[in-house]
């Protein structure tokens, strides 16, 4: 009787232990990865590397494991080698409520090998992707730049080049406005169609500074001159004195516009008011701008 009391005692003693473990198994101890800012590499066709990339979007095969700031931490579970896909983040228009793959950059596959507890530091590098097309590229390097149109204002008014205060190389783009003539509109030269044909993805990437906003948009045109009164601005910047980086999602704006030809335009203002304007002279910089498309 003792011998079965005592094995019945045993056999309940591992099912409550064994039972436990079920409930709540051990859960592994996971592993950390932080990544580094981007570098980016361009090619001599390609233009400036200048870039504004805002974090990383991060994948382990189909499971989007979430997008994160650079030099920070985050969890990756499993043991031995994990591939990871790192995807460039940017913020549309310059709005951080807008998160977006910038669809341009390649993606970056890395594998880690991870132990409990342990930080690998991912330093990665990317580039733009084979496919990408750039309908123009203006980086004031020339004797010669796309922006000489002036749409509103004076001829005074056109962009001019200039080596005061370059963003990078030897001179950027600069237009002026005064308290005689408060705003400005100019034109890329190049008269354009069809970007959107093979991909819904434009983007419009420029380095900027300014003292006062500036519009982006398109001006729409017919075969033969432009369509009246169609001019169209859905994205823009604010007046900055640093310079900065923003890439301009033109693809919804395009499709909406449903214009057969359209030129990029850039519209400057002083704010008036009660009549009097709030700056004597305001300037606009711009410098590296490229349209780019697939």
């Amino acid at each position: 009787m003792r011998f079965f009391l005592q094995t019945s005692l045993l056999i309940w003693g591992l099912a409550t232990l064994t039972g436990c473990d079920l409930i709540n198994p051990e859960e592994p101890i996971p592993g950390y990865v932080s990544i580094e800012p981007f570098q980016i590499t361009t090619t001599a066709n390609q233009g400036s590397a200048s870039s504004k990339i805002s974090e990383v979007w991060v994948s382990a095969g189909n499971d989007f494991l979430g997008a994160y700031r650079f030099g920070t931490a985050f969890p990756v579970l499993g043991t031995g080698p994990q591939p990871l896909t790192l995807q460039a983040g940017i913020k549309d228009n310059g709005i951080g409520e807008l998160p977006e793959i910038y669809p341009f950059y390649a993606p970056v596959t890395v594998t880690v090998n991870l132990g409990a507890n342990e930080t690998q530091i991912i330093r990665p590098m990317t580039s733009y992707l084979p496919e990408t097309k750039f309908a123009f590229i203006e980086n004031f390097e020339g004797p010669q730049h796309i922006f000489r149109t002036v749409r509103t204002g004076t001829t005074a008014q056109a962009v001019q080049r200039s080596a005061e205060m370059p963003f990078e190389g030897e001179a950027s783009g600069v237009f002026v406005l005064d308290s005689m003539n408060t705003v400005a509109e100019v034109v890329a030269l190049p008269l354009l169609s069809g970007l959107n044909s093979s991909s819904p993805y434009v983007y419009l990437e420029m380095n900027y500074k300014s003292d006062v906003d500036v519009l982006v948009g398109l001006v729409g045109f017919e075969t033969g001159g432009p369509i009246a009164g169609t001019t169209l601005y859905e994205s823009g910047f604010r007046a900055r004195a640093d310079w900065n980086k923003i890439y301009f999602n033109l693809s919804q704006t395009i499709f909406n516009s449903r214009f057969p030809q359209y030129q990029i335009v850039l519209q400057a203002a002083i704010p008036v008011q009660n009549g009097v304007p709030e700056k004597k002279v305001a300037k606009v910089w711009i410098d590296n701008v490229k349209l780019v498309h697939f």
